[in-house]
């Protein structure tokens, strides 16, 4: 595992040019790899002033770039394995050959180990390396693999730009015709060492020269010629690659927002925003394509509520809150926001009808308040009715009893029970017509209310939530 020391003097930028020949130094594992790139973007978001919350979203996208990289280490290290042997198998006979190869072999192995350890102990072992190539080249010039890492380590280690472009450009004129694959490989490094030079446009050059040969998905390539453009000052060609490279991937989209080489060019900064933009454009795509086909954009609802006016306040509210999202967030979940926004609106228009079922339900509760006197009222004079009625049963009862003692004319009083009898129908009947009235505009608005409220019982059991779970 490097260091946290390392980590703080070499990987202080995402670009993986460096880290590809760390890896096939040290023989690091895919999660080492991840683990790496995630400290280098976290770094340069934090020096831009940038927030690494989106970080866990780039985990899966982390995870690939590790594994590309730990391809191309494999690869660096199976090539250098068959040069070695090839070395060796050169050198037989010739103990300034054999020498030479076992220095090469040797000085890669202090390079590996100074990538490792403190600052004071890498220092010397870098410098031992660097002694012990520069024997292996006086012995054998013709080593690109040994002048390669020399110029690796003048390019990263020890901060010597020209010599690192002189050796750097010598691996390559070796490699090409033996080796094209790591041709392009040192010559992708020989135009950082430009790039340091401020050579910008002999940067760029041979980067765009690289490019054709570009492993397909490799978007690191593009992405550094698109920085040397712009550092080059041609923004618009540098927007133009910068595009290719962020339309594809968030993990660079998130990179470009922190690439120094960016800062203050608009042409770039308009290139990030377009493709936001895009973003939100297909997810709004998504969401009224789905809507047309949703039940609810041709059902018609009660009290003439509009689902379509009440969809796109929703989508309205979305977008204002999509505008603040993570690009990285929008690029990955654009189905499940397009999804979310589709169920916030069926949500939308159940609130709405269960508002106006509540709002009559309201009314009504008011009205019959209103006229609660009356029903009282009634309720009364069936009250005073009952009363009178039980009042004549008890008057003929006992009259009943009177009788069967002889008495009975004592209660003859025939005429002012009838009276009774006529009030108690009367005032029971007009109590009963009173119990009875409903207000004005009542039955009306509790049949709203009823429509309304069976209205939000069929959206619920149609709702995609239910059908997922029946």
């Amino acid at each position: 595992m490097l260091s946290d020391e390392l980590l703080a003097r070499q990987f202080h930028a995402f670009h993986r040019l460096n880290l590809e020949y760390i890896a096939s130094l040290r023989g690091m594992q895919p999660q080492d790899i991840t683990r790496l790139l995630d400290k280098g973007i976290r770094g340069n978001l934090h020096r831009s002033g940038e927030n690494d919350a989106v970080m866990p979203g780039l985990q899966a996208h982390l995870e690939w770039q590790a594994a590309t990289v730990f391809t191309q280490s494999q690869a660096l290290s199976q090539d250098k394995e068959r040069l070695r042997k090839q070395l060796l198998a050169d050198s037989q006979g010739s103990f300034s050959l054999y020498r030479a190869g076992m220095g090469a072999d040797f000085a890669s192995k202090q390079l590996s180990e100074s990538l490792v350890v403190s600052a004071a102990d890498a220092q010397q072992r870098v410098l031992l390396a660097e002694r012990m190539l520069n024997d292996a080249l006086s012995a054998n010039e013709y080593n690109y693999r040994a002048h390669f890492e020399l110029g690796w380590m003048y390019l990263f280690l020890l901060d010597k730009l020209p010599e690192a472009a002189f050796h750097l450009n010598i691996a390559v004129q070796q490699a090409e015709p033996c080796n094209p694959l790591f041709a392009q490989f040192a010559r992708r490094h020989l135009a950082d060492a430009w790039y340091g030079l401020q050579e910008f446009g002999k940067a760029a050059e041979l980067a765009l020269s690289v490019l054709p040969h570009a492993v397909p998905g490799d978007l690191e390539v593009r992405y550094e010629l698109s920085r040397y453009l712009a550092a080059g000052g041609e923004t618009q060609a540098a927007a133009q690659q910068l595009a290719q490279v962020v339309g594809r991937s968030p993990l660079y989209y998130v990179q470009a927002q922190a690439e120094p080489d960016f800062a203050g060019k608009p042409e770039l900064a308009g290139v990030l925003q377009d493709l936001r933009s895009v973003r939100v454009q297909r997810i709004q795509h998504y969401v009224h394509a789905q809507w047309q086909q949703n039940a609810l954009a041709s059902l018609a609802l009660p009290d003439q509520i509009d689902s379509g006016a009440l969809f796109l306040q929703v989508v309205e509210q979305h977008e204002r809150v999509m505008t603040h999202l993570p690009y990285v967030t929008l690029s990955q979940r654009e189905q499940q926001i397009g999804a979310r926004i589709l169920a916030a609106s069926q949500q939308r228009i159940i609130h709405e009808v269960r508002l106006r079922s509540r709002h009559y339900e309201q009314v009504a509760e008011k009205e019959r308040q209103r006229w609660s006197w009356v029903n009282q009222t009634g309720g009364a004079l069936v009250h005073i009715s009952t009363i009178l009625l039980l009042a004549s049963l008890m008057f003929y009862l006992l009259r009943f009893v009177l009788d069967l003692f002889g008495i009975g004319n004592l209660l003859d009083a025939d005429a002012m029970v009838g009276n009774i009898l006529g009030s108690m129908l009367l005032l029971g009947s007009a109590g009963i017509t009173l119990l009875q009235f409903v207000p004005w505009g009542m039955k009306k608005l509790l049949v709203k209310q009823v429509e309304l409220d069976n209205t939000v019982s069929f959206l619920k059991s149609s709702s995609p939530q239910n059908t997922a779970h029946g």
